[in-house]
């Protein structure tokens, strides 16, 4: 009997000792399973929501949350140039439990989304021109959009469509605007071989393009100014903006008025601003006597038209000399005088339905009008002292200021024999550095 009770009682203590130890580790489980919930560590993200702590069930319905108080207030764009469009936000479709499901713990993961591509189309034909449409890159443009809604953003940049557009495609191709210079004159040479050497010219996006800078004194004052204002004609139908441009106090040779850029080594630049995105190069060819300038690139948003307005004549004036060493009567023009002119330049910007959108001016040049210089002979007799024949001047000079009639645009002056250079004419410039029609 002694060694079967003894067996009993080993068995029992086993079976309590099998019981407490499986207790001991079931219950933990039993408790979390069913008295404990299941919670998010540290730093875990899901897009922009932080779900630290979170059970699932509450991490699902925080991202909603957010996701319905996004979608009341934010505003996402995309643009072409100066053109945006705001697309609607019913065009995304946030996958907000599979997103909770994909989460992992203390890192970020994405908040997924998906976009109505095809409901996107009408909103991309309204600002690229139909010759791009097949150059943009759909796929990407809508994996960017998506993207940029995932982190649920109340007003993000607008997305610009002209850099999902194949520039190889269509940059070198398209060209935008163009200008003719028809006669070089004497720049012909230069303006000849600096072409042969620089076909091209690259303008940056985003960027200022100084012509100083760029050709660093390889050309005279003349063919920069030759060459600042074919660029300028060909960028003024253009969004460009001019930074700086100059003009000269006569008109030169071969440059349609509005359009001149007077350009130097020292003090006077020709620059202007590319506030595009995507770059644009300027392509440079020779036309017989003269040369062509062409603007390659992405089409504009709106359509660009320069028109030059009717020009302002204003007459010169005439400067009388007397003098002692011509006879009575006896005249002489000195200086040939030339009329001055005024002319304003209007630039207009139209959409793609041709409706006016915007005028306004861009310049007013002016060209201040040349002094014609006449010599006349005293009316004093020849046999008088050179002394007393100077007097006589000087009140002939007097005498006739005072018989001028109001409207005779003529300004009188007498040659000074003792000190003559005082009364050295000056040159057309210098007549006309001070005067108030100067621009």
């Amino acid at each position: 009997m002694r060694p079967l009770a003894g067996v009993k009682l080993f068995l029992v203590i086993g079976a309590c000792t099998v019981y407490f130890i499986s207790f001991a580790q079931a219950a933990p489980f039993v408790y979390s399973s069913y008295f404990v919930k299941e919670t998010f560590a540290a730093n875990t993200m899901v897009g922009p929501v932080l779900l630290a702590n979170l059970s699932k069930e509450e991490a699902v319905q925080r991202i909603a949350e957010k996701v319905n108080q996004w979608r009341d207030s934010a505003n996402i764009k995309i643009a072409y140039q100066e053109k945006t469009e705001t697309i609607p936000l019913s065009l995304f479709s946030f996958q907000v439990e599979k997103s909770v499901d994909q989460a992992v713990d203390g890192q970020a993961s994405p908040l997924i989304v998906q976009m109505n591509g095809e409901s996107l189309s009408p909103f991309i034909e309204k600002l690229v021109a139909p010759a791009l449409l097949s150059s943009l890159n759909r796929k990407q443009l809508e994996k960017d959009i998506a993207a940029v809604a995932s982190q649920l953003p109340a007003n993000p940049p607008a997305i610009d469509l002209a850099r999902y557009v194949d520039s190889q495609k269509t940059a070198e191709t398209m060209q935008v605007s163009e200008a003719v210079i028809s006669d070089l004159g004497k720049q012909r040479a230069e303006i000849t071989a600096w072409i042969a050497d620089h076909p091209t010219i690259e303008v940056k996006g985003k960027s200022v393009f100084s012509l100083t800078a760029y050709l660093q004194r390889s050309l005279s004052p003349d063919g920069m100014s030759l060459l600042a204002s074919a660029i300028y004609q060909a960028v003024l139908p253009t969004n460009f903006t001019i930074v700086e441009r100059h003009t000269s106090r006569s008109l030169p040779n071969g440059i349609p008025i509005g359009y001149e850029a007077k350009v130097d080594k020292e003090n006077r630049d020709f620059s202007f601003y590319n506030p595009n995105i995507n770059s644009y190069t300027l392509k440079f060819q020779q036309t017989g006597s003269g040369f062509r300038v062409t603007l390659m690139g992405l089409p504009f948003a709106y359509k660009y038209v320069i028109k030059v307005g009717d020009i302002e004549y204003f007459a010169p004036k005439t400067i009388v000399q007397y003098s002692s060493r011509f006879k009575p009567n006896e005249r002489q023009m000195k200086q040939q005088g030339q009329q001055g002119m005024l002319v304003k330049v209007k630039k207009e910007v139209y959409d793609e339905t041709n409706q006016l959108i915007e005028a306004k001016e861009v310049s007013e040049d002016f060209y201040p009008p040349v002094y014609a210089i006449e010599v006349r002979g005293l009316e004093l007799g020849d046999d008088l002292p050179q002394d007393a024949a100077d007097q006589g001047a000087n009140g002939a000079l007097q005498s006739g200021q005072q018989q001028q009639p109001a409207n005779e645009k003529e300004q009188e002056q007498t040659e000074n024999s003792q000190n003559p250079s005082e009364q050295t004419p000056k040159t057309a410039d210098e007549q006309n550095e001070n005067t108030p029609y100067e621009k």
